[in-house]
């Protein structure tokens, strides 16, 4: 036949027409926020185990316009080799099997993609001889179907929380598009986070703020600007420093502690950015420093904050 359209009113899809049909939602997991899919292994059982979503209790996909879901971990072998062996963890669509067209399985080699066979890979497993399976490299795969909605301004944006996890949402009047991040919404390419003010201090900041940038396990932050003394003369005595005040939320402050070499006039000055989010400064030499009323300083710092359950990537 050159020329086919369907479905027919009252007449069923075949298998082949139904994957044609849902062939533009996509292959993925279905994320709601708890990590559905995820896989780990155990060294006493020499299994690796995929888990349900820790939030709604099962996990579930769409695999070529196919269903899968699970109401609890399934644990799968895993076990020692002779040589070395990669196992894949996936599901596999197989049309030849009528009763469960997508199933959870572990496949070793290279996978048979013969008769129309498909997978949905969530894990590979690289093993040795006389190695621990938790030693063995894993790489996680666990691919997401994502949508895409439209919606006038951000006010307009439905719930982060309810939401596949990566939806996409472009605001039209303003040319914003941002992502779904579990509870929140954040703009593609990274996040603004206002810098908090100071008492008798100015800050400007070129980065606009604080630009977050979602990365492995948290997030890459950076913020470089000018700060500006408007109240009173004083003076920080040599070996002291003098905290100007507290401009990062605490969940987007440093792990580590940031430093950086300045000078005002004739002499050089430190000025660091700490674990608790506050700018504080110092002279590094010689006579105690005096900050006048207009006494500038521009700064820049980057560095990395650990990622916490409301800012999951």
């Amino acid at each position: 036949m050159a020329e086919q359209s369907f479905p027919v009113i009252e007449k069923p899809l075949t298998d082949d027409q139904w994957k044609s049909v849902t062939l533009g939602i996509g292959d993925g997991i279905l994320d709601e926020g708890g990590t559905p899919y995820r896989v780990t292994v155990s060294n006493q059982t020499d299994q690796a185990t995929v888990q349900t979503d820790s939030a709604k209790g099962y996990a579930h996909a769409i695999l070529r316009g196919f269903y899968h879901r699970i109401d609890a971990p399934v644990a799968l072998s895993v076990p020692a080799v002779s040589a070395r062996t990669t196992y894949t963890i996936a599901l596999q669509y197989d049309p030849t099997r009528q009763d469960m067209p997508v199933k959870l399985g572990v496949f070793k080699g290279n996978l048979d993609r013969s008769n129309g066979k498909a997978y949905l890979v969530l894990a590979t497993i690289v093993r040795d001889p006389s190695q621990l399976i938790s030693d063995a490299k894993l790489t996680l795969g666990r691919q997401m179907i994502s949508p895409r909605i439209q919606v006038d301004t951000e006010e307009n944006l439905p719930d982060a929380s309810t939401v596949l996890w990566g939806t996409q949402a472009h605001c039209w009047r303003t040319g914003t598009t941002l992502r779904a991040s579990w509870n929140r919404w954040v703009p593609i390419g990274g996040q603004r986070v206002a810098t908090w003010g100071m008492d008798g201090w100015a800050i400007t900041t070129a980065t606009n703020g604080v630009l977050a940038r979602p990365t492995t396990g948290g997030w890459d932050c950076t913020v470089a600007g000018n700060i500006v003394r408007t109240a009173e003369t004083y003076s920080i005595a040599t070996g002291n420093d003098s905290v100007v005040g507290t401009i990062l939320p605490a969940e987007w402050r440093p792990d580590v502690s940031q430093w950086s070499i300045g000078q005002y006039r004739d002499q050089a000055i430190s000025v660091s950015l700490r674990k608790t989010g506050q700018v504080a400064i110092a002279p590094l030499s010689g006579s105690a420093l005096t900050i006048m009323k207009g006494f500038s300083l521009s700064f820049a710092f980057t560095w990395f904050t650990s990622v916490d359950p409301n800012t999951k990537l």
